[in-house]
């Protein structure tokens, strides 16, 4: 009897440990049919985004969604801010005004005679700032060694007063290479004026700057561009386009983690056109930890441009005296950056100019906070304009893309506003005439489909008119002064499937049998990323599906055949085209840590196969201290890991 169970037992165990076996091995063939794409070999990933864009280039002209401003779905994430708030830092002592920084008189009267001593601030590199020369005075102090001056400032009352200014040195080589004369005859002889906001779509610069656009607009008769649309995802791939012509694949390694990176400095930059051409550059950003060309990137060996405001953040970085994040002293960070313009283009009236700028604080973390910037925004805009500064200068004023990380990025509208972001130029009233068919040009691209690509063209023909041809649907890069093809496409325009706000996506209910193969897709993709770190990295599981969709074919494009005349106008629509794969979007929720995702998914439908590229994936909330364990040693992990511990 003993020995009967004995054998029963081990009849059993043979058996379950056969079926656990075979599970094993189907699991395992499962998951190994989800292979990632080498994403560090950048050349192999510039042919597949090649071949994946050609593939869909014969897509139809491209339909801009309509997308109604105050939609009551979207009305529910916005609210009215207060004006931001620096007065309990008290009047300054110091102010800079061009290249003067001059004690007032208003602290003067208060407190007594005042000694302030002006410190220059040296930068090494993008990452550090040391002391300069430190000067005495009783009254003015002229910037020429830095744009920036550390002030320490003590009264015959005993009080005492420190700050950071910044101002335009007085630097007389810059003022030797530069000059109307330098400039192409055959160009507009104009200044360039450009400056952005992090993370506002075109309708959200609508509800949140109602002030500003009006003005913008109706006064400065503005011209925006409503078929703007994003070529990747986040700023660097939003503004490498613009200032390069090219993606950032296209351009030299220059991030942090690759052995041997080159300095950004090795991009084309568009700023060095103009400098060769006799103008006076500067860039001016914020957030210097989370800079476009520092955070992820290299940043800058030697300066980029003649004005160089990064050197401002870090040297006022971390001064306590400071009454909030949003102040620098009794002066909002955001008006800091306004009156930098203000004065460099006093400073530099007769030299021609070329200023870009770019404001993350206010925007990137939130979609009201923005709201506090209208009547800043509006009365830097109006003084530009009564000093007279924009007689001769094109303005731009712009966003890299719409909000990634926000509740409003939910919907479906505000998904397509993350693609569309807001985008102007503003010419001056002679130049419509003296430009009559390169304005008229302008006018009729509105309402075309338009890349950061196209603005990098744009730029070029500001200085050299030759750029402006007859251009066609080969052309990636078309300078908004010619007439760009109405019937471009996504895939003309050289933008991912993905990123593609023109696409028609069909919404599918949750109980499709295709979502469950769509979110194993995900799920199985970032573990595998995050595979070789499983000591440190949970694995992940679905929470839920908030929604998916189905990317429609293109009717005709299945139905063609060939031209049914001979010069090709008329097509034949006989055809029967064979669907091979289908392309499905999703949003979901993967646990722990709640985190949320985007994805786009390709079917192969031959082999029932579902791939998907691990670049292909945006994390649409923010990861916070979720991905602390591989924040500084694995930052390619960051929005895929939760750590353990």
């Amino acid at each position: 009897m003993a020995v009967f169970k004995i054998r029963k037992s081990y009849c059993k165990f043979i058996v379950w440990s056969g079926m656990i076996f075979f599970l094993i091995f189907i699991v395992t063939r499962w998951i190994n049919s989800y292979q990632l794409i080498d994403d560090v070999d950048r050349r192999k990933r510039i042919l597949i985004m090649d071949q994946y864009i050609k593939a869909k280039s014969t897509s139809k002209a491209c339909k801009q969604p309509n997308l109604p401003v105050y939609s009551p779905q979207l009305m529910q994430f916005f609210e009215e801010v207060q004006p931001i708030d620096c007065s309990s830092a008290g009047s300054p002592w110091v102010s800079c005004e061009n290249s003067e920084c001059k004690i007032e008189d208003e602290a003067k009267r208060k407190f007594g005679e005042i000694t302030c001593t002006f410190t220059d601030q040296i930068r090494v590199d993008d990452f550090t700032v040391v002391s300069g020369k430190s000067t005495m005075r009783t009254s003015v102090y002229i910037l020429r060694d830095s744009d920036v001056v550390k002030v320490a400032c003590s009264a015959d009352s005993g009080r005492i007063w420190k700050a950071v200014l910044t101002g335009i040195r007085l630097k007389s080589s810059i003022f030797d290479r530069t000059g109307w004369h330098y400039v192409n005859d055959n160009s507009f002889k104009m200044n360039v004026l450009m400056f952005g906001f992090d993370s506002l779509s075109r309708n959200t610069f609508i509800r949140k700057l109602p002030k500003s656009y009006k003005y913008l607009t109706e006064t400065l008769k503005g011209l925006i561009l409503k078929g703007y649309n994003i070529v990747g995802d986040g700023t660097p791939q939003a503004l490498i386009p613009i200032l390069t012509g090219k993606t950032e694949l296209e351009l030299p390694e220059t991030r942090k983690r690759v052995t041997n990176a080159n300095y950004v400095n090795v991009y084309p930059f568009i700023w060095n056109d103009f400098k060769r051409n006799g103008y006076v550059t500067a860039f001016l950003e914020d957030t210097p930890d989370t800079g476009i060309f520092t955070y992820r990137l290299k940043g800058f060996k030697e300066v980029p441009t003649d004005h160089y405001f990064r050197t401002y953040y870090i040297a006022e970085k971390g001064h306590s005296w400071f009454s909030s994040p949003l102040c620098s002293g009794s002066t909002p960070q955001h008006v800091v950056m306004f009156n930098y313009i203000k004065h460099f283009f006093s400073v530099y009236r007769n030299r021609p100019k070329f200023l870009f700028g770019f404001h993350g604080q206010l925007s990137h973390d939130s979609y009201n906070l923005i709201g506090a910037a209208d009547d800043d925004l509006y009365k830097f805009l109006k003084e530009l304009n009564d000093k007279g500064h924009l007689n001769n200068t094109i303005l731009i004023l712009m966003s890299d893309h719409g909000h990634r990380f926000a509740s409003i990025r939910n919907t479906i509208q505000g998904k397509q506003e993350e693609r569309l972001p807001f985008f102007s130029f503003t010419f001056p009233k002679w130049f419509r005439k003296k430009y009559k068919q390169y304005y008229t040009n302008f006018v009729n691209n509105l309402n075309t489909l338009t890349t950061p690509f196209d603005i990098y063209s744009t730029l070029k023909t500001v200085i050299d008119l030759n750029t402006v041809k007859n251009n066609t649907l080969d052309h990636r890069s078309i300078s908004l002064f010619s007439k760009i093809p109405e019937e471009r496409s996504c895939a003309d325009a050289y933008i991912e499937a993905h990123w593609c706000a023109c696409l028609e996506w069909i919404d599918l209910p949750l109980s499709n049998h295709i979502v469950n193969f769509v979110s194993a897709t995900l799920v199985n993709t970032i573990n595998n990323y995050t595979s070789t770190q499983r000591n440190i990295c949970a694995t992940l599981s679905l929470s839920r599906v908030l929604w998916i969709q189905e990317l429609k074919p293109n009717e005709n494009l299945l139905k063609f055949k060939s031209n049914a005349d001979y010069d090709g106008f008329v097509p034949d629509l006989s055809g029967k085209t064979v669907v091979d794969t289908r392309t499905y979007q999703l949003k979901a929720e993967l646990l722990p840590g709640r985190s949320l995702f985007e994805a786009t998914i390709t079917h192969h439908l031959s082999n029932n196969d579902f791939s998907l590229k691990i670049s292909d994936i945006s994390r649409t909330n923010a990861y916070g201290d979720q991905a602390g364990c591989v924040e500084e040693t694995l930052p390619n992990l960051r929005k895929f890991c939760y750590c353990k511990s």
